[in-house]
């Protein structure tokens, strides 16, 4: 579910859930109360069935549940109005013949206009969450850039994972070998020869020692640039050994700012993991 629009699915759940209730209130004449009721639970068994296997979030989830059950629940107020004065009448024995009151309530009507603002704008902020905005987007409803010519577009670093069993396995994995790197104690010294600048090549080299102060030698060395605000930028180099325990060679990074660092060092089946950050310059000039 989480590869269709959020309006789209929420918009086809609150038409059935309409097209339900009329159907059971009007067509099969049930109570307002009985056919809301059973409009709310015909929707959420399709829905929760669909949302399980195709999960896309507590956050989507939380949404679709909230406005399918008060789509249901507001008919249900709304017509209440209507049920009560039929019932009224018939207590007091009025003929057809006397004027007929509105049926729809301003009040209750109130209330679900609202919900359907706050859905449209929560469906709205949920989607450029998970997919960011476009340069058309950005183009129509924000201001123009002050210092650049080119589009602004807004995108994100992947999809947020929500397996969170894998994760936690993951989680659990990443602490062993945290401890098994202490007490490795490998050191990793050194980085960029020079200031490093966006569109220019530069030398990064590390240094490799064991606990005793040794050169790490013959050891398979790789090393990735993340870009926070845009995996498309992400970039990864092998670094040789140019002297005993030394691995580098010259890089190039495209974008100036902050840039994520995760070195991998691998000797027969030792795995050594360091991660930090570094900032790149923008181009003098």
């Amino acid at each position: 579910m989480e590869n269709y629009s959020l309006l789209t699915t929420l918009g086809i759940g609150v038409f059935a859930s309409f097209a339900l209730f009329f159907l059971f209130y009007l067509g099969l004449k049930w109570n307002n109360k009985l056919a809301a009721l059973v409009t709310i639970l015909l929707v959420m068994g399709v829905y929760i069935p669909l949302a399980a296997t195709h999960w896309a979030g507590v956050d989507v989830f939380a949404i679709h549940f909230a406005f399918f059950v008060m789509s249901g629940y507001g008919l249900g107020i709304i017509t209440s109005h209507r049920s009560h004065r039929q019932r009224l009448e018939a207590k007091l024995g009025q003929t057809s013949t006397q004027p007929k009151k509105g049926w729809f309530h301003w009040a209750p009507a109130i209330i679900v206009v609202f919900f359907i603002v706050l859905a449209t704008v929560d469906s709205i902020i949920i989607t450029l969450a998970n997919k960011g905005a476009s340069s058309e987007f950005m183009a129509r409803f924000l201001p123009a850039p002050r210092f650049t010519s080119s589009p602004v577009t807004s995108v994100f670093p992947g999809a947020v994972p929500h397996d969170f069993k894998e994760k936690y396995a993951q989680f659990n994995q990443h602490l062993d070998q945290l401890e098994v790197q202490r007490e490795r104690g490998w050191q990793v010294l050194n980085g960029w020869q020079q200031t490093p600048r966006a569109g220019q090549a530069a030398v990064f080299s590390i240094s490799v020692t064991d606990k005793a102060g040794q050169p790490v030698s013959g050891a398979q060395v790789e090393v990735r640039f993340l870009r926070p605000a845009d995996k498309s930028k992400d970039k990864q180099f092998t670094l040789p050994e140019s002297n005993l325990g030394t691995y580098g060679q010259s890089v190039q990074l495209d974008e100036p700012g902050s840039w994520t660092v995760v070195l991998r060092i691998q000797r027969g089946d030792e795995v050594h993991e360091v991660k930090g950050t570094t900032h790149v310059s923008a181009l003098a000039g």
